[in-house]
């Protein structure tokens, strides 16, 4: 579904993302809200909580795509109640391109192992993943959703990247400044 802002204005404001939220659902034909937290062309700071709010009051999943809103911005992801979320971390939190990702799986679905998902062995339960059984059994959250493991120069860099961001007092208090 593409959203436009209104005649004349550079951004979309949130009632009526949620008015083509409702529209949709009513319709039928969405199955998916997915968004960027932060629109990187033009810098619009999307209402995380409103919208996931919207959509599942909806019964519609609602996943976030934080590659410019991780390290940038403040983020609540467990109170503001999305399905996921995913992120890079070589943009706000500095570690370099080609490095490691996150994602965030909310705990409403962390014991539920009929979600699709790309199952890696890292992925598989920790109490009994070195008996290389041929059946996946996830872990919960969104460790159940690794594939592999991450290179430790990849780790390396966004840890320092972090240990930055704590001495700074967090992202809260440099947007502050």
């Amino acid at each position: 579904v593409k959203f436009e802002p209104r005649e004349g204005e550079a951004t979309l404001r949130t009632e009526d993302i949620i008015a083509k939220i409702k529209e949709h659902a009513e319709a039928g034909d969405v199955a998916l809200v997915m968004m960027s937290g932060v629109q990187y062309y033009t810098g619009q700071r999307f209402d995380i909580k409103t919208i996931t709010k919207a959509a599942r009051d909806c019964q519609i999943p609602i996943g976030w795509d934080l590659a410019h809103a991780v390290g940038n911005v403040p983020l609540n992801l467990h109170d503001d109640g999305p399905d996921f979320a995913c992120w890079c971390s070589y943009k706000y939190l500095n570690s370099g391109p080609g490095n490691i990702a996150g994602c965030f799986v909310h705990e409403r679905h962390a014991t539920n192992d009929k979600l699709n998902r790309f199952a890696g062995w890292w992925g598989h339960r920790k109490e009994d993943r070195f008996v290389m059984s041929h059946n996946f059994i996830p872990s919960p959250g969104a460790q159940g959703y690794m594939l592999s493991n991450p290179s430790v120069l990849c780790c390396a860099a966004l840890r320092a990247s972090l240990d930055v961001f704590e001495e700074a007092g967090g992202v809260l208090a440099l947007r502050s400044k």
